[in-house]
């Protein structure tokens, strides 16, 4: 069997793990039952292929899809490659999971490396991939083209950081928000053409900075609006594409110190903020 893409893959190979996300109607729509908690069942319409050969963008797969999946129309599925040539993995895939983590500071970046089985199930700051609190001191790097799967606790997490770039990268499978921007103060960040497929649900981490997130399952969560979000593609994730959520709650005090345009630090209600931008995204299934 195979499927046809719109352009020609040039740098995938035979062998590398696809996945062919779903077309269909989320679940409530199909008919299918509600959970006794009120959410819906686990969604299961992706699927995971080999390549088996490559004729410019036509891939033939190593065995036939045994679901519908839609190539036109408003809810067209995506084909994403997995593989990278570059890997970080558990040592054991089903014990103790691994996490990567920078900090303030740090220097570098990631550029299509492949990221899997990683992340503490429950476990507050044991994220796939983590920035934590660099605020600007890694101001222009970021992660490209990078493939984020089998996550036990989220895909990429942006922690008290700002001016990063992630654009070009595959989130599949995690537990809890994928693409997340923690605790209300990240500003500056770019998100462009990512793609999310399969945040499933989970429930708050210990401790968490905003103790009004339920931890459901988005598949790009933040909490303030001066952040960049083009071109990115959500698909089939536990509860939603993509949620924007602020909210002052007797345990949060949405005034925050913010950095302005001007390089200055004050205190500013993050509900105040305007979006930079929001555009050409979108959800679907």
């Amino acid at each position: 069997m195979s499927v046809a893409v719109e352009e020609p893959v040039t740098d995938w190979h035979v062998g590398d793990r696809l996945i062919i996300t779903t077309g269909e109607w989320p679940a409530v729509e199909s008919g299918v039952s509600f959970r006794k908690d009120g959410r819906r069942p686990k969604p299961v319409g992706t699927e995971e292929r080999i390549i088996a050969a490559l004729d410019g963008a036509v891939i033939t797969l190593d065995r036939p899809l045994t679901k519908a999946h839609q190539g036109e129309g408003m809810m067209s599925c995506e084909v994403a490659n997995l593989s990278r040539n570059v890997v970080i993995e558990s040592a054991d895939p089903k014990g103790v999971c691994g996490h990567t983590m920078y900090h303030r500071d740090s220097s570098g970046g990631i550029s299509y490396a492949e990221f899997r089985h990683l992340g503490k199930e429950g476990v507050l700051g044991k994220y796939a991939i983590h920035f934590h609190l660099v605020r600007d001191t890694m101001r222009g790097s970021g992660v490209l083209g990078a493939s984020i799967w089998d996550s036990h606790n989220r895909w990429i997490t942006i922690h008290g950081t700002d001016h990063l770039l992630i654009r070009d990268c595959v989130g599949y499978q995690s537990i809890g928000h994928g693409f997340f921007l923690e605790d209300a103060t990240e500003q500056w960040n770019v998100l462009d053409r990512n793609l999310a497929v399969q945040a499933f649900g989970g429930v708050p981490l210990p401790q968490q900075v905003l103790s009004f997130d339920p931890n459901v399952g988005a598949g790009f969560w933040w909490a303030n609006g001066r952040n960049i979000f083009t071109r990115n593609v959500a698909c089939e994730n536990d509860r939603y594409g993509f949620h924007f959520q602020i909210a002052k709650t007797p345990d949060f005090n949405p005034v925050l110190r913010v950095r302005s345009p001007d390089g200055k630090v004050a205190e500013r209600d993050v509900r105040t903020l305007p979006f930079m931008r929001f555009e050409d995204n979108e959800s679907h299934s």
